[in-house]
């Protein structure tokens, strides 16, 4: 696997004409960043923190994404169970 992925980080500095260490430096952004989301996310279904304070945090769009698909999952397990 570290082979791939350091054969993944090559040929994507040399399409884009930056060195490897900006692509990590990118990848760990990136990373961290789909990591604090889903923490916000996550405090704000377990009613650890607010909706506003979510909004703030991560913004309306993605706020109302994971109320869609918790309802989605609540939905299923209604139907699930009265089935």
């Amino acid at each position: 696997m570290a082979v791939d992925l350091t054969e993944r980080v090559q040929e994507i500095a040399e399409a884009r004409g930056i060195p490897e260490s900006e692509i990590l430096k990118q990848a760990l952004e990136r990373g961290v960043e789909d990591l604090w989301i889903d923490l916000v996310l996550s405090r704000y279904v377990n009613d650890e923190i607010d909706r506003e304070t979510a909004i703030e945090l991560v913004g309306r769009d993605r706020v109302k994404r994971a109320e869609r698909e918790l309802q989605a999952v609540e939905d299923d397990v209604r139907w699930g169970l009265s089935a």
